[in-house]
């Protein structure tokens, strides 16, 4: 696990100017070692540069920029491979001497011997830059899910990547400028959307896909960018032809049990402390319950509050613990430092989101107690139907087409008069879903909206005037998927792992963990289980079109006790709406003041947000305000960036 850097240019200067700060700004991702290679390539310098977090052999062997002995081909690399002992033996078969035995080393072998078609072999977690000196190429990949992120940017005839956008920053290149596309989807979903930054000029590289970067001329020529892999789609059948076969059920229960079962024990090999984040939900406790079959030592850790034990997990957690038998740990926190803590978080934040403080603050506590790698439960929700809205977005659709004789505006107001009483943030997001024409993609990018279309033009965000599509996306993302497809529940399957998951939870566990050299590890994403997953038909992963995990249930039923089976699903959550009205209040009112001022959006429609939550700060509106507060703090910190440029 580490941060990588990497800059191409015609002048020299520049890289030796720029790379080792875009390295320097990634320290917290790899504290123990670091690395940084200029080289030539025609009339072009390429300067390659990495933060190392030793998990896989530590010694010196293990060192980045890595170098090829024979074709001096060299890798930077950022990530974890799950299956580099089986791709050692078949390299180490094909001929390939090895010296140390890195997973890095193993991918850099991969890369000298097949090419971009060693993307197809690899299960883990990536990004990577590796350049081929001979040749004068360089090769950009990132794995399947995007769970290791990759930024890329353009700047006359320089061309640049990095882990982070706090890296392509430092370089000194891009303006410290924000970009209206990125802002715009950070303000619809709470988080940017890919392709975009929320600095104009850096993009983020698309997952599961590579490009080739010819470098024979006085600029970078980039050749198109290539998906190696796409979401497998079940088979096209009718939705109820599955549902009377407990054959097909029973051999997907088994195969879940086989692929995770060995996905979990793949993700446990390091030669550091490995911990599971284990709360009291069914996807932490699975993984916990599997680990310890494989690590008789290994520790969970729980984070629960001291001051408010209504919103702790920490006693059914516990008492997994002692069931599975590892060495369970709960840490206790009290509001007061978790204050401190978000104050911390708004400092250093890559990009504003919404979602990102629970994981800053559980990485840096767990990192205190000397662990370095941690397996989370990210993925089942997304892979095995654990959101309402695998239940809630079918429903719509109906109630949608059994009043598609109505025109759009009546179904909107309808929708508004019969939520009469609640929050306005409810009404808003079920009159803005009716007045869709009831397609699943409409209904589930409303469902994870933040902020409606009426508050955004309020605020200044008109997506046409931005070249983006109604849902406030560049219209590539979404030009590959269906609009009415027969298996709703793989399609809702896809959108929550490419939108809420790809754009907001991956990312916030990437630069969260590593703010505290913490990796974090998800082995309900291992290549074998979501290839497998995704081809699933609906009817078998959520027979009874309920958001309740069945196939989880069925497949692992012994490690999930009555206690926690049946319980509602909640997780780490934050009390950040009392906070706002009250220790963090004045930074919160102060960021609004800012906003409203200097910033890009309409004054009027910032303070409407703000007040709205002012008048109902126990609705979902908090949410919004908090989006904003966050932007106007990023943004304050940005304009001290381009100050000191």
């Amino acid at each position: 696990m580490c941060g990588i850097a990497g800059i191409i240019s015609p002048q020299r200067d520049l890289v030796d100017r720029a790379l080792p700060a875009m390295v320097a700004a990634q320290r917290h991702r790899g504290p123990d070692d670091q690395g940084r290679q200029v080289m030539a390539a025609g009339d072009l310098w390429v300067g390659l540069g990495q933060r190392r977090l030793s998990i896989i052999d530590l010694s010196p062997l293990g060192h980045q920029p890595m170098v090829h002995p024979e074709t001096g081909d060299v890798l930077i690399y950022n990530g974890e491979l799950y299956n580099f002992a089986a791709l050692r033996k078949q390299l180490v078969a094909a001929g390939s001497v090895f010296r140390g035995t890195s997973d890095t080393e193993v991918l850099l072998h991969a890369l000298v011997r097949w090419g971009s078609n060693a993307l197809d072999r690899l299960e883990g977690m990536y990004a990577f830059g590796f350049f081929m000196p001979r040749e004068g190429r360089l090769l950009l990949g990132r794995d399947p899910l995007g769970i290791k992120p990759l930024y890329v940017g353009h700047s006359g005839s320089s061309f640049l990547f990095a882990s982070e956008v706090r890296a392509m920053l430092a370089s000194g290149v891009f303006d410290a400028r924000i970009d209206p596309l990125g802002m715009a989807g950070y303000l619809a979903y709470a988080a940017v959307q890919e392709p975009f930054s929320i600095v104009k000029g850096i993009e983020s590289f698309p997952a599961g896909s590579f490009q080739w970067l010819d470098l024979g001329g006085p600029a970078v020529q980039g050749r198109q960018v290539t998906r190696y892999w796409q979401f497998p789609a079940p088979p096209h059948s009718h939705p109820d032809a599955a549902s009377d076969s407990s054959t097909d059920e029973s051999d997907a229960v088994g195969q879940l049990e086989t692929l995770l079962n060995e996905s979990v024990r793949d993700h446990l090999v390091s030669d550091v402390p490995v911990a599971v984040f284990l709360s009291s939900g069914l996807d932490s406790t699975v993984v916990a319950g599997l680990g310890a079959s494989h690590m008789p030592d290994l520790r969970t850790f729980t984070v629960g509050f001291a001051d408010q034990p209504d919103m702790s997990e920490t006693g059914l957690a516990e008492q997994t613990g002692q069931l599975f038998g590892v060495q369970h740990s709960n840490i206790s926190v009290t509001a007061e430092n978790c204050q401190n803590l978000a104050l911390d978080w708004l400092r250093c934040l890559d990009q504003p989101s919404v979602d990102g403080l629970n994981v800053f603050i559980i990485s840096k506590l767990v990192r205190e107690q000397g662990i370095t790698v941690a397996l989370s439960g990210l993925g089942g929700d997304e892979l095995f139907g654990g959101y309402p809205s695998f239940r809630d977005v079918p429903r719509l659709r109906r109630a949608v087409r059994r009043l598609s004789w109505l025109p759009a505006s009546l179904r909107s107001a309808a929708a508004r008069l019969a939520l009469l009483g609640r929050p306005y943030a409810v009404r808003q997001k079920l009159s803005d879903m009716m007045a869709t024409e009831g397609d699943i993609l409409s209904l589930y990018l409303h469902r994870r909206r933040a902020l409606s279309d009426r508050q955004l033009l309020d605020l200044g965000v008109d997506a046409g005037g931005l070249g983006l599509n109604a849902h406030l996306l560049d219209p590539a993302v979404v030009a590959d998927l269906p609009g009415d497809p027969s298996d709703v529940t793989w399609l809702l399957s896809v959108l929550e792992s490419r939108f809420y998951m790809g754009n907001m939870l991956l990312r916030d566990n990437d630069t969260n963990g590593m703010a505290h050299s913490l990796e974090i590890r998800v082995p309900f994403l291992g290549r074998p289980l979501i290839d497998f997953a995704y081809r699933l038909p609906g009817p078998i992963r959520l027979p009874e079109a309920l958001a309740n995990k069945h196939l989880i249930r069925r497949a692992f039923g012994t490690l999930l006790r009555p206690a926690l089976a049946d319980q509602r699903k909640r997780g780490f959550t934050l009390p950040i709406k009392r906070w706002m009205i009250g220790p963090l209040r004045d930074l919160c009112e102060h960021s609004i003041q800012q906003l409203s001022r200097s910033g890009p959006l309409r004054p009027k429609g910032v303070k409407a947000v703000w007040s709205a939550f002012c008048r109902e700060p126990e609705t979902p509106i908090w949410t919004r305000a908090w989006s904003l507060c966050i932007l106007g703090i990023y943004l304050e910190n940005l304009k001290k960036v381009a100050a000191s440029a």
